[in-house]
């Protein structure tokens, strides 16, 4: 098990190549010339009396349809504060009905890849992480961050949403790509990142033999003339090198036994914050396992939701 010690002497080795922003404005910007083309259904069986469920999509990087689930209060006066949850790696995102009982809105994204958002590309687990590596404009993670990026886009677009009041959360590859999302997109107000996955993927590589981080091991030993542009690649896509355009307050939750995603490489995420952040840390827990995690993220966002609603600001 990892110790608060272990955590400050860790280094990372992980850097933002000197284009990295002007990548990620372009790819931006490239996003913002693709129609949205939102659409809703409700979902009756789904839904109750408090929350109406809807099935929603949008178009995202490659013109790719992106499924979402999508709850609304189906009661009181909007508009009203919103969470996007971002889904981890190979689970798949499930309902958010309680927040919309309480009077948020909750959106939950199928990035590419998810059973709902795969008729057209579909890599597999393993094969997400090492999809078109080669090449930084090829690479999954380019489609993976923008579908996140087009989800705080469609809650933008939405009539019922508050877009002074739009909240960020997930755990694991959720955790990372809640970093990433909330550093492109300043709307976010606030996020909690869970164990997050995508942070220093050098050191995670050498510090773990588990999947995912275990499948650019794997490549690396396979295609050894291209294990340099492999790494190359993903710092375009490390966590680490979005950290530090975080404005949001932001909390980064560690599991200190986490056997797939190194508590050493989450701290040097939250160390390049430099926004308002808080720290939490879970001894004796692995990766997903703290028990007490859910219901201190559930507490962080209605505390942080309901501060935005009593003063009309940013928390």
């Amino acid at each position: 098990m990892a110790t608060r010690a272990d955590l400050e002497r860790f280094v990372t080795q992980v850097t933002p190549p000197e284009d990295f922003w002007d990548f990620w404005s372009e790819v931006l910007t490239d996003l913002g010339k693709i129609d949205l083309s939102p659409q809703i259904s409700l979902v009756p069986m789904r839904s109750t009396g408090e929350v109406s469920v809807f099935h929603a999509s949008y178009r995202s990087l490659g013109g790719l349809e992106i499924a979402t689930w999508y709850c609304v209060p189906a009661q009181g006066d909007g508009p009203f504060p919103a969470i996007i949850r971002f889904p981890g790696y190979k689970g798949e995102p499930g309902l958010q009905r309680d927040w919309a009982s309480k009077g948020v809105i909750t959106l939950t994204v199928s990035v590419r890849g998810k059973l709902r958002s795969n008729s057209e590309f579909n890599p597999g687990y393993p094969g997400l992480m090492t999809h078109g590596i080669e090449d930084r404009d090829e690479y999954s993670y380019k489609g993976v961050i923008s579908d996140c990026v087009r989800g705080v886009d469609f809650l933008l677009c939405r009539p019922e949403v508050d877009a002074r009041h739009i909240f960020a959360c997930g755990s694991s590859q959720g955790g990372g790509l809640t970093l990433i999302t909330s550093a492109l997109r300043p709307e976010i107000r606030g996020g909690v990142s869970g164990y997050p996955f995508l942070c220093c993927f050098p050191e995670a590589m050498q510090m773990l033999r588990s999947y995912p981080y275990n499948e650019l091991n794997c490549y690396a030993r396979a295609h050894p003339d291209r294990a340099s542009q492999m790494l190359d690649t993903l710092r375009y896509y490390d966590a680490v090198n979005f950290a530090d355009r975080i404005q949001c307050p932001m909390v980064v939750g560690i599991a200190m036994d986490d056997e797939v995603c190194p508590p050493e490489t989450s701290y040097a995420a939250y160390q390049r914050i430099k926004g308002p952040k808080e720290l939490w840390l879970f001894p004796n827990s692995g990766h997903g396992n703290a028990h007490e995690y859910p219901s201190r993220e559930a507490d962080w966002l209605e505390r942080n939701i309901s501060s935005g609603r009593t003063n009309g600001a940013t928390p």
